[in-house]
């Protein structure tokens, strides 16, 4: 994979997750404001200078994500910070590899389905074939807030990938190996999210050191529309400091935690009480 790099070799490393259609380049305002980090934000499979890679499946793409951090971070250990599709390869790290992952940050990247995410597939399925077209690639920046370069790196996707990104994305499923993960995690998404905004509720509530938040009025890949407030909260979540008054607690979605519980094959009303500190 093509990496984008910057900061000192030997800092504590930082590994950069982008969505479906986006590269690593979309990370550059994080890695310039993280400048006591050695920040990695690969090219992901199929997208941008890795296009020429085929992409076979989140878990594979995870597993090429655990060798980059076992062979480029100090200490074989890092940081991830995920959108989207990259947030739902942060959740397979913590299920595949968790020993690897210091804190997470995962962004708009829910473990229940949702009744509109076939009718988006419908949708992407459609599209695809006309992905490196100006109307479609249009349409997307106008719905997550693409500027020029972002529109150009997602002309120069895979048209596969780019599909099989989504349908893999709107997969659900949560492990128990992920439930239990000791990684400080931070859960969020925009107020308008409404799907992914109580999964996060209800996983941060089984996880022993996670939080869920929101951004007010926001949408799905609001980094692109608040892109300070964005770096603000990485840099807050991954320094273990206080987070961004902006950004809103998440309230517990009963109803959210039963189904995951169902998932996790647990009996609804089974969980006790955990003492969290992330």
């Amino acid at each position: 994979m093509y990496v984008h790099e910057s900061g000192d070799p030997s800092s504590a490393a930082v590994v950069f997750l982008h969505g479906a259609g986006a590269t690593g380049r979309m990370w550059r305002q994080h890695m310039a404001r993280l400048t006591g980090f050695r920040c990695l934000a690969p090219d992901l499979p199929g997208f941008g200078r890795s296009s020429h890679l085929p992409f076979l499946s989140r878990t594979v793409t995870a597993d090429l994500v655990a060798e980059l951090i076992s062979t480029r971070a100090p200490a074989g250990r890092a940081h991830v910070v995920g959108l989207s599709w990259g947030g739902g390869l942060a959740h397979t790290l913590l299920d595949r590899h968790p020993g690897l992952v210091d804190r997470a940050v995962i962004d708009g990247a829910g473990v229940l389905t949702w009744w509109g995410g076939g009718l988006i597939l419908l949708g992407v399925t459609a599209v695809s074939p006309f992905l490196h077209t100006r109307p479609v690639t249009g349409l997307f920046a106008g719905i997550i807030g693409m500027d020029e370069e972002g529109r150009a790196d997602l002309r120069a996707s895979s048209r596969r990938a780019f599909r099989r990104a989504f349908v893999e994305g709107f997969k659900s499923g949560v492990s128990r190996v992920e439930v239990t993960a000791p990684s400080p995690t931070l859960l969020v998404a925009g107020e308008k999210e409404t799907a992914v905004r109580p999964a996060n509720a209800a996983l941060a509530s089984l996880m022993p050191r996670a939080a869920a938040r929101f951004a007010p009025r926001l949408p799905h890949g609001w980094v692109a529309r608040e892109p300070e407030l964005h770096v603000r909260m990485v840099e807050a979540w991954l320094t273990g400091q206080e987070l961004p008054s902006e950004l809103r607690p998440e309230p517990p979605s009963p109803a959210a935690l039963e189904r995951l519980l169902r998932e996790l094959g647990d009996e609804p009303g089974s969980v006790r009480g955990r003492t969290r500190s992330p």
